[in-house]
């Protein structure tokens, strides 16, 4: 008795499933009959920027064209200008990252100014405290969250926090 409940419902289950592979082509022609594919040629710039998505990012060279691509890359970066001298200000780096922690108090940052951060700078040192804001401390992340910030940027920022 146990094998022919089985059988009908493995019969019913199998129709079921069917049913809906049926169910979701009968969709698939519908929808693609309602919404037919659209004419490349009524808006030509659709294609072009088709083309533009699809399009490979790079490409690979190899032998005397690797060489020469390279060489030709080599020579634009020696031909560029250098972005300019970079403004150390403390006020402006921690404008930047910093007082979103440091003005409130998040995660146990020690508050701009503060009597926390006097204490810190005597037990510690200068070094000390401009070393952990490189490397990261606790919750806070290597040189605040910014990794484009140079050294001497997270140093002034520092300073620029002690009372």
């Amino acid at each position: 008795m146990d094998q022919s409940e089985d059988r009908a419902f493995l019969r019913q289950f199998s129709g079921v499933i069917v049913a809906f592979i049926v169910l979701t082509i009968a969709l698939i022609f519908l929808a693609r009959y309602m919404q037919p594919e659209p004419d490349s040629s009524a808006n030509p710039s659709q294609g072009i920027l088709a083309e533009q998505r699809i399009a490979p990012v790079g490409a690979v060279r190899a032998g005397e064209a690797g060489a020469a691509a390279l060489a030709e890359m080599q020579a634009a970066v020696d031909e560029a200008e250098p972005a300019g001298e970079i403004v150390v200000d403390g006020s402006t780096v921690y404008g930047g990252l910093c007082k979103t922690c440091h003005d409130t108090g998040v995660a146990a940052a020690p508050i701009k100014g503060s009597e926390q951060m006097a204490a810190r700078l005597t037990e510690k040192g200068l070094e000390t405290l401009v070393y952990n804001a490189i490397n990261g401390l606790n919750a806070m992340p290597a040189r605040g969250g910014n990794p484009t910030l140079s050294d001497e940027q997270i140093q002034a920022a520092v300073e620029f926090m002690l009372p």
